[in-house]
């Protein structure tokens, strides 16, 4: 209990630090985030998005980012953080994910997409942490069966 109280805090220092430096310095986000929206939106049929409007989805994201990983310090409602942190990520890793076999040996490539790969892996530990308690599916698995074994009771003492 006292680790979770420790970690959680911990691990969205990372998201709030980043959701920040996105908001206040978006530049170095959008040379990343530019080629690879240029190829999704062209998939749509859509022409390459403007640098403002790339800027802008940064900037929006990162307060997304900023706001989520202060639920997740603040333990309020901390699995939703964890998942909602988690989806948000996917975008960045697929932006900051290796283009070429020369950017494999690259560190100055790997080292922004592991460290996203790392986050989203965070993200998604504390998506599934119960904190010890059953999950959602369990108990309502549980509460079918025991449903089952009261009719099925219900239905033998009649007979």
């Amino acid at each position: 209990m006292m680790l979770r109280k420790v970690a959680r805090p911990l691990l969205a220092t990372w998201f709030i630090h980043d959701g920040y430096n996105a908001v206040r310095h978006p530049w170095e986000h959008v040379e990343a985030a530019r080629e690879p929206l240029a190829k999704a939106t062209g998939l749509i049929g859509m022409d390459p998005l403007d640098d403002k409007i790339v800027k802008r989805i940064v900037q929006i994201q990162g307060a997304a980012t900023v706001a989520l990983g202060g639920a997740l310090a603040l333990s309020k409602t901390p699995r939703s953080a964890g998942l909602l942190l988690a989806l948000s990520t996917v975008p960045q890793v697929a932006v900051r994910a290796p283009r070429s076999v020369a950017d494999l040996r690259s560190p100055q490539a790997t080292g922004p997409f592991v460290s996203k790969l790392g986050a989203l892996g965070a993200a998604l530990l504390v998506a599934a942490d119960t904190a010890g308690q059953p999950s959602m599916a369990w108990r309502v698995q549980k509460a079918r069966t025991e449903r089952r074994q009261v009719a099925a009771a219900a239905s033998a003492a009649k007979a």
